[in-house]
């Protein structure tokens, strides 16, 4: 996916009704770093965009180019309704990045990779956590973690997606307050 189409997906995803607070959920992948995440994110995007009827197609892969370009635009985290600037902080160069994923999660139907230091900012609310990667590998807490060692890669997205669309329609979630993570 090329920056233009990447950010044209984004705003197509951004002026779409915003999402109801039952189905206003992110998943959030955590991947041990040596592996590569941006396909398996346009995988399930893909996937929930095909089969998640109440998602109405408005999935958004949320790609570490994309996340970074909404984090360095100005304009594009006004549209978030985040700050035109974010302060500087010497321990950590990417504070942007990690409140544009939370922007992005708040608002619902988008696939990320957890940055390391978003886990708790990220909490499990209404966010599907999944691992892929070893056991040693993903040390959060994940609803599930696939090894990818043991698994063909083409099944991967399908699993995370089908998982995903099981818990997202358990009453007993639905039914639970919803914990709103700000």
């Amino acid at each position: 996916m090329t920056a233009s189409t990447s950010m044209s997906v984004f705003h197509q995803w951004l002026l779409a009704d915003p999402s109801s607070k039952t189905s206003a959920c992110a998943i959030v992948l955590h991947i041990a770093d040596s592996r590569p995440a941006d396909l398996l994110i346009q995988e399930i995007t893909e996937y929930l965009n095909e089969y998640d009827d109440d998602g109405e197609g408005r999935w958004l892969p949320a790609t570490q180019e994309l996340v970074e370009k909404v984090a360095t635009d100005p304009s594009h985290r006004r549209l978030l309704g985040l700050a035109d600037s974010f302060p500087a902080d010497p321990k950590d160069s990417t504070p942007g990045q990690q409140k544009t994923l939370l922007a992005l999660g708040r608002r619902g139907h988008v696939v990320f990779r957890a940055a390391s230091n978003t886990y708790e900012a990220l909490g499990t609310g209404n966010h599907f956590h999944a691992g892929v990667g070893t056991t040693g590998e993903i040390t959060n807490e994940c609803h599930i973690v696939l090894n990818p060692d043991l698994i063909s890669q083409s099944c991967i997205a399908h699993i995370i997606g089908d998982v995903f669309l099981e818990w997202l329609h358990c009453e007993t979630r639905r039914n639970a307050p919803i914990q709103d993570i700000r």
